[in-house]
């Protein structure tokens, strides 16, 4: 069952994104209630089995991602994180909240939903999810200052 992110999520959010923190930015109590107040989109699956957060390009967010996707896009929902525990994986889960999030986002009138993946260190499963569910690669960004490397992905939804 989907529904809203409540503190009592906190615990197991930030247990998952642990283990995930290779693809993900770390985050602690403080950081993820923030995240979570500027969210346009959060919300949980299964008592917190798995998260998505996301944000509209209006956002007020500042990052790097949104700020790559706001030169490139004008209007989008961006998937900034989804986490699925390790117990709860090859469940269908991401892909529920994936179709709450483009319902969401269709109900909104924003033709797109982008996201980015991690290359280096690279999200292999996440890649290939994304290219199984309509996501198409944008194109490839290496950021210095942090080492990283994304892919950025679109799906259509809507003509612009």
């Amino acid at each position: 069952m989907i529904g809203e992110i409540k503190t009592q999520h906190f615990k197991k959010i930030l247990v998952m994104n642990e283990k995930f923190v290779h693809w993900l930015a770390p985050l602690n109590n403080e950081s993820l209630a923030i995240l979570l107040d500027k969210a346009t989109y959060k919300k949980q699956i299964n008592n917190g089995a798995g998260v998505l957060i996301g944000f509209s390009n209006n956002a007020d967010y500042e990052h790097k991602n949104l700020y790559w996707l706001r030169n490139k896009f004008n209007k989008f929902f961006y998937i900034d994180r989804v986490i699925i525990d390790t117990h709860s994986q090859g469940q269908g889960l991401a892909k529920k909240l994936y179709d709450d999030f483009t319902k969401e986002a269709l109900s909104l009138g924003i033709p797109r939903l982008v996201c980015e993946v991690n290359t280096k260190p690279d999200n292999e499963a996440s890649h290939k999810f994304h290219i199984k569910n309509g996501f198409k690669p944008v194109e490839d960004v290496h950021y210095k200052d942090s080492k990283i490397s994304v892919r950025y992905y679109e799906k259509f939804l809507l003509d612009d």
